[in-house]
């Protein structure tokens, strides 16, 4: 035996591919409006940068033309100056840890 594929009859392919018509409307209605979606705001990036303490890196928002931050490091009695914003620390890996650049003094 053959596999052979039904096809729906061409009345019920034309019923579905029919739209719908639109109601009357009445001359007092309103006008339902849709909300405009608005895309989401893109989110800043950040860079990590090492800090005096192994495996410690300074979360810093990447930010065009932004003045360096000075900060009070956590770890040492010293401030450091970094290119941005500071965001936080974070704990990493040693080998993630070792390819970033070390925070300018």
């Amino acid at each position: 035996m053959r596999a052979t594929r039904r096809r729906a009859p061409s009345s019920a392919r034309r019923s579905a591919a029919r739209k719908a018509t639109a109601k009357p409307r009445s001359i007092g209605a309103k006008r339902s409006l849709k909300a405009a979606v608005r895309p989401a705001p893109p989110l800043p990036q950040v860079v990590l940068i090492r800090v005096c303490k192994p495996g410690w890196v300074v979360v810093v928002e990447k930010t065009p033309n932004a003045q360096g931050t000075r900060f009070v490091c956590p770890f040492c009695p010293a401030s450091h100056r970094v290119p941005g914003p500071v965001r936080g620390f974070r704990k990493i890996r040693r080998a993630q840890w070792i390819k970033l650049r070390r925070v300018g003094e």
